[in-house]
């Protein structure tokens, strides 16, 4: 067992931190918020439902299996897994990982029609809520998410609109999540100014932000793209959980 942790510290100190990005986070910046089990970690599921394993390894899902029983865990994996024999998929998703190596600042025109962005508190959490139903049919936005990180938000009339805010930190980097707009309300700059928000958030504390779009978003890839995003990796996400017996 001993030189099997020898082994898998030696691998992930190769890796970039953001390759295992939900593992770097849970076992640096936020290992305060880790439930762990040997080569296992994931977030409270009342936060998010990532979660991440050392390796891709039977006996890291070992570690997995007694950490979450029969909850589901969302796992990020740089190929498409393989999974053995007890385990199930809820829901898979290729997404891209992109990172802001350099800030674009927006243009005179767009800094003066940019929306008033504010501040997001638990009290706006039904309304949240509504917004990730409207954008993510058949998903329930986690009820402990500003946990992990603040959000922020743009009003319409006093109706709260599109949303966005952070999640993931790692040294050096900070990811930005759950970038919302309600469908009548896209058009208007609401998303991009949330965006450019987080991003300036970010940046006043010299990190990187990065986040995670599914490879078949082309609307909002090319939005991330024109605000300086690049695509660093290909992450196969799967929402898993144990099988019933």
């Amino acid at each position: 067992m001993h030189i099997v942790f020898c082994c898998l510290r030696y691998t992930l100190s190769l890796m970039h931190a953001l390759d295992n990005p939900i593992w770097t986070a849970l076992t640096t910046k936020q290992s305060i918020l880790a439930h762990s089990s040997a080569l296992a970690r994931r977030f409270s599921p009342e936060m998010t439902l990532l979660g991440a394993v050392a390796a891709n390894t039977a006996m890291a899902f070992d570690s997995l299996a007694q950490l979450i029983q029969r909850d589901p865990v969302i796992l990020y994996f740089s190929a498409p897994p393989k999974l053995a024999s007890g385990w199930e998929v809820v829901r898979a998703v290729e997404l891209h990982q992109m990172i802001q190596e350099n800030d674009v600042p927006p243009t005179s025109e767009q800094h003066n029609s940019t929306p008033q962005v504010v501040e997001l508190t638990t009290a706006d959490l039904p309304e949240m809520s509504k917004i990730y139903a409207a954008t993510r049919p058949g998903r329930e936005l986690c009820q402990r998410i500003q946990k992990l990180g603040a959000f922020v938000g743009v009003r319409d009339e006093g109706k709260l609109v599109a949303m966005g805010g952070l999640r993931l930190h790692i040294a050096g980097h900070r990811e930005i999540t759950t970038v919302a707009t309600l469908p009548e309300f896209e058009g208007r700059g609401y998303g991009t100014a949330v965006m450019r928000a987080l991003v300036e958030r970010i940046r006043a504390r010299g990190e990187r932000p990065f986040l995670t779009v599914r490879t078949d978003n082309a609307r909002a890839i090319n939005i991330y793209r024109k605000m300086g995003f690049t695509e660093r990796t290909l992450l196969y996400s799967q929402t898993i959980r144990r099988s019933q017996a």
